[in-house]
């Protein structure tokens, strides 16, 4: 009688486990070490890297400055968005006959708006879990 007690508390624990495992996936991931760099006609990047981000986690955008901006994984647990001078009508654009020296214009981006209000000095990321979107605000003013 007790053997079969104990096997089912065993298979019981078991079974509870295994199903827990699924549910404790790690959602909240940690956003360290952001920086912005400086690229050719004033258009710049923001880099960072991310801790503990769960497989069934995908970064969309990096919005910033009234900027949208696809976010692009480049190494392990490093990212990057890259911005346009939100100038449309430069004088510094090239125009040439010869397509390849008009093809080195950075292209503008119009303002976007994100999706939540935030602070000048703060940068707002989405991402995708299992088809839901969220976002995550990120303190830049610290950081760059």
């Amino acid at each position: 009688m007790h053997y079969k007690f104990s096997i089912f508390i065993v298979l019981a624990f078991l079974v509870s486990s295994c199903g827990s495992n699924k549910v404790l996936g790690v959602r909240d991931f940690s956003v360290k070490n952001i920086e912005r760099i400086e690229l050719d006609d004033q258009a710049f990047e923001i880099t960072f890297e991310v801790n503990a981000l769960d497989h069934n986690t995908q970064l969309e955008y990096l919005y910033f400055d009234n900027q949208k901006s696809a976010v692009v994984n480049y190494s392990e647990n490093k990212f990057s968005a890259k911005f346009a001078p939100s100038k449309i009508n430069s004088e510094d654009r090239i125009l040439s006959v010869n397509r390849a020296e008009e093809a080195k214009n950075t292209l503008p981006q119009l303002p976007v708006k994100p999706p939540l209000e935030i602070e000048k000095s703060e940068a707002l990321l989405s991402y995708v879990i299992e088809s839901e979107i969220k976002y995550k605000v990120l303190d830049l003013k610290s950081e760059l």
